[in-house]
């Protein structure tokens, strides 16, 4: 089963005029040097809202030079964690790639988690879950037209260069960044780690009492996977990377959403499992990007 690339284009569409009504509030940029929390007074941060489809509003966290601008920006999707956008904690890249390259961070609350989280667990995957397929179909929709709306806002924004905006994913952030990227074409380059293309990403009916509902699962993929949408990368140049033991995604993910990415791409792959990305890989996903940032003169 496949669908037409102008239906699935049409699904994601949406009203770009909608109002983004944008709310934002000034926070410090901490970070843990030794044991003790200090403060980064070199950079500026801000908690903003803005609206987005279907009477949404994302939540996001920016990091940006406390001087200068405009900046390149980079929109920060996390994975599967409860912690959202806070999970950058771990791999402080939305610190880290500031100071480093000069760019502005946007982390953002994907729908289901963080700021964002449901009481009914709607954010999290789960292959025993068939309940939850179709509101799992919506949501996915919903994060790719959330970053998407993400542009926007960076768009309308003075102290963005707004033909310099990159994406990072990790994980669930690859799945439906694929598709974000594949989609809008304003991204200019791409990092992709720790995604893949299989069953991992959907949802065990056979001899359950959703089995009727075979045919329903394979066209959520189809609409969905990030596989369908990472050929639409071509032109652009991305980089993906993907651990050789990764027990989540499962054997031959990570291959084949890397061979499903267009050229120019660059991949990379790390020996440990699906956490155990080392920082040099970060490092240099950052510095890839922001070298495919540069602005013509």
């Amino acid at each position: 089963m496949s669908v037409d690339t102008n239906v699935i284009r049409h699904l994601y569409r949406y009203d770009r005029t909608l109002p983004l009504l944008p709310t934002s509030e000034r926070d410090a940029v901490m970070v843990v040097r030794d044991g003790n929390i200090e403060p980064v007074d070199s950079l500026a941060r801000e908690r903003v809202t803005f609206g987005t489809t279907h009477d949404e509003r994302v939540t996001a966290t920016l990091t940006y030079p406390a001087e200068g601008g405009p900046f390149p920006a980079v929109i920060l999707q996390h994975g599967s964690t409860p912690l959202g956008r806070h999970s950058w904690a771990r791999w402080p890249i939305d610190v880290d790639w500031a100071l480093e390259h000069g760019v502005m961070t946007v982390a953002v609350d994907a729908p289901g988690f963080g700021s964002r989280e449901q009481a009914d667990n709607r954010g999290r995957l789960m292959r025993d879950r068939p309940d939850l397929m179709f509101r799992t179909r919506d949501q996915r929709i919903q994060n790719v037209q959330d970053l998407m709306r993400t542009v926007d806002y960076l768009q309308s924004r003075d102290d963005v260069l707004e033909e310099a905006i990159a994406f990072c994913g990790v994980s669930m952030g690859t799945r439906v960044g694929a598709p974000f990227f594949g989609l809008d074409e304003r991204v200019r380059t791409g990092a992709f780690f720790i995604g893949g293309s299989g069953p991992y990403s959907g949802f065990e009916v056979e001899g359950t009492e959703f089995a009727d509902l075979a045919a329903e699962e394979r066209m959520i993929f189809d609409l969905t996977d990030p596989i369908v949408f990472a050929p639409m990368s071509a032109g652009r140049e991305v980089i993906v990377v993907n651990g050789t033991r990764d027990t989540v995604v499962g054997p031959g993910a990570g291959e084949r959403l890397q061979e499903a990415f267009g050229e120019p791409k660059t991949l990379r792959w790390f020996e440990g499992d699906h956490a155990d990305i080392p920082g040099e890989l970060y490092a240099e996903a950052g510095a890839f990007l922001v070298r495919h940032l540069q602005v013509p003169a």
